[in-house]
């Protein structure tokens, strides 16, 4: 059962594509089509920031819906203890 389960693991793991960047800094840096050169820093360094900003905010996201889903219950609890 176990070599089943690293197998399927495995497998999963290698049909997975390879993965230049994040979606955000990806798009910073567009393709280069016909010999010109369109590198913008302001843009990458600004696609970066947001890459972080969207890393950060979704633990503190799921964390704040998760206590407002327990408060919800304990307040339900209270209210139907006699």
């Amino acid at each position: 059962m176990l070599k089943r389960l690293f197998l399927t693991v495995a497998l999963i793991l290698a049909a997975t594509p390879a993965v230049d960047s994040c979606p955000l800094c990806k798009e910073a840096i567009p393709e280069a089509g016909e010999g010109q050169n369109d590198y913008d820093p302001v843009r990458q360094s600004l696609a970066y920031n947001y890459s972080i900003y969207f890393m950060l905010g979704v633990p503190f996201a799921l964390a704040g819906v998760m206590g407002l889903y327990l408060y919800r219950q304990c307040r339900r609890i209270d209210r139907d203890v006699p």
